[in-house]
């Protein structure tokens, strides 16, 4: 078996330089990717490229031609040729070709569905053995977080001043500068993932799980104004029309408030529905 190793910006590419390194179609090609690639931290640095192995299998040698029959030898007293069954090489090359993307489906496992009650809550480590809150720990974890921050925004060249806030439920840091809202992103997804990322290089040391949010100045009380808003007034087009509501895909913690806010009202109900990351509420008149 030949194999080439090929980096490109993507896999398809990698993969099409591979295939014309080893001479041979793309359906004899074996593609394994050795690495995913990624546009690095907000697509600014830490970028990386795809790495993929590409191999082809060896063509069998040709089978010896059988002899001719002998001088005397009548055609029916020559020797048989065994008859053998040749699998083509092409299918052959595809099962091997098939096999690792079957065995990836397999071993994918199916997601949890999301409740509202999972929405309303910090998200927690898996396999992690909650512990007792502490103070101390929760002032590291803060500096750990700011300590991440400060490293990011130095990489980004952003002058950012950060206010802390503390109570058991979780750590606000409140980031303020010119020139900040590359940090939030569309309906703020920037700064959720930036939040997540804290999360997991501040989180690390402990057993208790320390909630660190972020906000980029009173962006998130903003955004809350905005959803309760709009869930409002989706309840009452719900409402007048008799028809279900859906609304756009929206992170949990962004779903939650539109259940929260509608939560007291007896005229309609609120669901959570699809896959994540494209999960989304769905308002519901009560008849």
């Amino acid at each position: 078996m030949r194999t080439v190793r090929v980096t490109a910006k993507t896999v398809e590419a990698a993969v099409e330089d591979g295939i014309k390194q080893l001479g041979i179609s793309r359906e004899e090609a074996i593609v394994h990717v050795v690495e995913q690639p990624s546009g690095g931290l907000f697509g600014l640095i830490h970028k990386k490229p795809a790495v993929v192995d590409v191999s082809a299998v060896d063509e069998p040698e040709a089978e010896e031609t059988p002899e001719a029959p002998k001088a005397g030898e009548t055609p029916a007293e020559a020797p048989k040729a065994e008859e053998t069954k040749e699998e083509p090489a092409k299918e052959g090359t595809e099962e091997a070709a098939e096999a690792p993307a079957e065995a990836a489906e397999e071993s994918k496992e199916p997601e949890e569905t999301e409740s509202k009650e999972n929405e309303e809550k910090p998200a927690h480590k898996e396999g992690r053995e909650e512990a007792p809150f502490n103070a101390e720990e929760q002032e590291q974890t803060a500096e750990e977080a700011k300590k991440f921050l400060e490293n990011v925004f130095k990489g980004m060249h952003l002058n950012v001043t950060m206010e802390k806030m503390m109570n058991e439920d979780r750590i606000l840091l409140s980031l303020h500068g010119e020139g900040l809202g590359i940090l939030i992103g569309k309906h703020g997804q920037t700064l959720d993932a930036l939040q997540y990322l804290t999360n997991l290089a501040a989180g690390k040391s402990f057993r208790h799980h320390y909630f660190v949010m972020l906000d980029v100045e009173n962006y998130r009380e903003r955004r809350q104004d905005t959803l309760e808003a709009l869930a409002h007034r989706l309840a009452g087009k719900a409402r007048r029309t008799g028809e279900p509501v859906k609304l756009e895909p929206m992170p949990a913690g962004e779903r939650r408030i539109i259940h929260l806010a509608l939560q007291d009202d007896p005229s309609v109900s609120t669901e959570s529905e699809g896959e994540a990351p494209y999960r989304y509420v769905v308002i519901s008149p009560n008849r």
